[in-house]
């Protein structure tokens, strides 16, 4: 495991997808988003996606520097066309629409198409959050992306399909976001890389028996991620199926093209104007307060403190920016080779 600076790694990730033929501008978000979700801890959704995005640019799936257009519109929804440029590309811009609208109109509800995989979704959720708004993030693949089975199944039929929710706080936002899966695919990704073993209860082969070998998601046949919640699996099967509906059947069902649509990494964003409903000021404060009366519970055995969701994330980011981000030997490998592809200097 090498420990590497954030601002290093940002600077030959930007410096990568630049030469793969992105706008520095674009290169910019797309190598912001990846590692800022490093420097929180998730690092299923960091740099171990470099290779799979240049990856991408090479089979002609990601278009660096499309247009991104809006399909149909009105006064508080949009569709927004990315046009298959990188998916945080897309989803950034998806965001700002949504926001914009809410700013407006007191609500901002935003889909997209033809985009591929946009990364972490709480980060856009946080950048709702950060400007006043509450923000709801949710996202489905299409067919390349069914790696989870439905509840009683064994094959994938589903994405991992993440949820995520933002709200302002007079500190750090409260941010959740998770998949509705046993784990997300990058997650068996990076655990692969690392030669690690997956827990229980993660993943079956393709003949449908327990596995904890990552492996057994790739093979052909593919093994399929299970939906979350163990013996009551049929509630991250129901959450999944939402985000389904919401971000892949929503304004055009996607989840069923095949050929180059069935790449597509499909968002649904919702943002609500807290001012509508109550001032700002007055949001943040009771948010503070009922983060206080939450902590003040006592403890659990074994537990030290409670946390509320994105605390960990925000403290990983102060310590990694210290001791720089931890990457695993195989995904610096990937990187290392796809750099000297695209004659970018480490």
């Amino acid at each position: 495991m090498k420990n590497i600076p954030a601002d290093y790694l940002k600077k030959i990730t930007i410096d990568i997808f630049h030469a793969c033929g992105a706008p520095i501008g674009d290169a910019e978000i797309v190598a912001d988003m990846l590692v800022t979700a490093n420097l929180m801890g998730l690092d299923s959704h960091g740099v171990i996606r470099v290779p799979q995005y240049v990856r991408d640019v090479r089979e002609g799936v990601i278009l660096p520097g499309a247009e991104i257009t809006t399909l149909r519109e009105t006064s508080t929804t949009a569709i927004v066309d990315v046009g298959w440029n990188f998916g945080q590309v897309g989803a950034l811009r998806a965001t700002e629409v949504a926001i914009g609208k809410a700013k407006a109109n007191g609500l901002g509800c935003v889909t997209v198409r033809r985009c591929r995989h946009i990364g972490c979704v709480g980060l856009y959720a946080q950048l709702a959050a950060e400007q006043n708004f509450v923000g709801m993030a949710m996202c489905s693949a299409a067919t390349e992306g069914h790696w989870v089975s439905p509840w009683g199944g064994r094959e994938g039929r589903l994405g991992t399909n993440p949820i995520a929710f933002a709200a302002p706080t007079n500190g750090n936002p409260v941010i959740l976001d998770f998949s509705t899966s046993m784990a997300p695919e990058g997650k068996v990704r990076l655990m692969l890389n690392r030669g690690e073993k997956l827990p229980d209860g993660w993943l079956v082969d393709n003949s449908g028996h327990p596995s904890n070998n990552p492996k057994d998601l790739y093979s052909s046949p593919k093994g399929a991620i299970l939906p979350f919640g163990g013996s009551q699996g049929y509630k991250g099967f129901g959450l999944s199926l939402m985000v389904q509906i919401l971000s892949s059947l929503l304004g055009e069902p996607v989840w069923r093209k095949e050929g180059v649509e069935s790449n597509a990494n499909l968002m649904w964003f919702l943002a609500i104007n807290i001012s509508a409903f109550m001032p700002p000021d007055e949001f943040r404060h009771e948010m503070d307060e009922m983060i206080k009366h939450i902590k003040s519970s006592a403890l659990a055995e074994g537990f030290s403190e409670i946390l509320m969701p994105g605390e960990r994330e925000f403290r990983n980011i102060e310590e990694r920016k210290v001791k720089g981000v931890p990457v695993e030997e195989e995904t610096w490998r990937q990187i290392e080779d796809v750099a000297n592809e695209l004659s970018v200097s480490l």
